[in-house]
């Protein structure tokens, strides 16, 4: 009974230590590891990522270190890419999309890393990096993540691949301690696919400033317009980051009906907060399409079906029932011929 519990203690113990944050989401194992090698300006106590002061006109140099793990040569493939809240609500460093084109510092732009290095069988090899920093100070944020993959071979290119790829964040923060004041603005509404079964309204928001809105709480709800009913609450808590537009998806119940809808979407950041409402027409069509994607299946051809056999039934009732009345009157009439003929006789018989 003891070792029961013992072990049962160790596995609940490995469940909790797993649980990992979005800026360190390395894997645990694979043919290669890599880590980083942090620059002098890195922010004590952070280890596992980049993040780093900025120095106005300064070339800062860093690293990461991969290690091959495999037993033959390998060649890994190095990016940089913008971080991005993704639609599941997680920051994303696997986006290779550029940056927005408002964006006055563009991070991608500004490291500096070779695009592939190749790293001999069981060793490890540092790869040299570079962060040029412009004169002017800088008061915001900025945030990216290197990601690195193994290279496939060209003709596998096209083959599903179990390869595990490594993202460093890197986060560079401003030399002055005042950020600019937060920016979020609602960009367009539309009625899309979130997965094979569900469908959603996807909210397009755009973080417009070079802050990090950490732990943000969103609450949204859609309203019939109709009768005021509430179709839809939802709640979350997100990280934004910094200067990226990103969707927020509502999840819609899988029977919406056809109609017009009011969305309430509330989004509050410390003591900033935002308010965004906007109108929605759900047609036929849209309706049918959103049962479907989650399997509700369609009766609503039973309806012609009853009403054509409620028809076929109401003129058969009424042939019977017209056909019992001719042959009622018909009977009628020879029961009325047959008394006459009847009188008739014994009368004559009378006299």
């Amino acid at each position: 009974m003891k070792k029961i519990i013992t072990l049962l203690f160790l596995f609940v113990l490995n469940i909790s230590g797993s649980q990992v944050l979005a800026e360190n989401n390395q894997p645990s194992s694979g043919t290669y590891s890599v880590s980083a090698i942090p620059s002098i300006h890195q922010t004590e106590g952070i280890e596992s990522f980049f993040d780093i002061r900025w120095t106005p006109s300064y070339t800062e140099k860093f690293g990461i270190l991969i290690t091959n793990k495999s037993d033959k040569a390998q060649t890994y493939q190095v990016q940089v890419n913008k971080a991005r809240t993704n639609k599941n609500g997680i920051i994303d460093y696997s986006d290779t999309s550029p940056e927005l084109k408002s964006s006055k510092y563009q991070l991608t732009q500004m490291i500096q890393l070779p695009k592939e290095v190749t790293v001999p069988a069981g060793q490890s090899q540092k790869v040299e990096g570079s962060l040029n920093f412009p004169q002017a100070s800088f008061n915001g944020i900025l945030m990216a993540g290197i990601h690195v993959s193994e290279k496939k071979a060209e003709d596998n290119q096209s083959a599903v691949s179990n390869t595990v790829a490594y993202n460093l964040p890197f986060v560079v923060r401003g030399d002055s301690d005042v950020r600019p004041k937060a920016k979020l603005t609602l960009k367009k509404v539309s009625l899309e696919a979130f997965s094979s079964t569900q469908s959603s309204l996807d909210i397009g928001l755009s973080n417009e400033e070079a802050t990090l809105l950490k732990e943000s709480r969103f609450q949204a709800k859609i309203t019939s317009k109709k009768n005021d009913k509430v179709i839809v609450q939802q709640s979350s808590k997100l990280d934004l980051t910094p200067e990226t537009d990103f969707v927020y998806p509502v999840k819609l119940p899988k029977n919406l009906p056809a109609g017009d809808y009011q969305l309430v979407l509330k989004v509050t950041h410390g003591k900033d907060n935002w308010e965004f409402k906007r109108s929605l027409h759900v047609t036929g069509a849209e309706a049918k399409s959103i049962q479907q994607r989650a399997g509700v299946k369609d009766y609503s051809w039973l309806i012609y079906v009853f009403l054509i056999l409620g028809i076929i039934i109401l003129f058969v009732i009424l042939f019977f029932v017209r056909k019992t009345r001719k042959r009622n009157k018909q009977i009628e009439i020879s029961n009325r011929g047959s008394k006459r003929k009847r009188g008739k006789g014994w009368k004559n018989k009378d006299e």
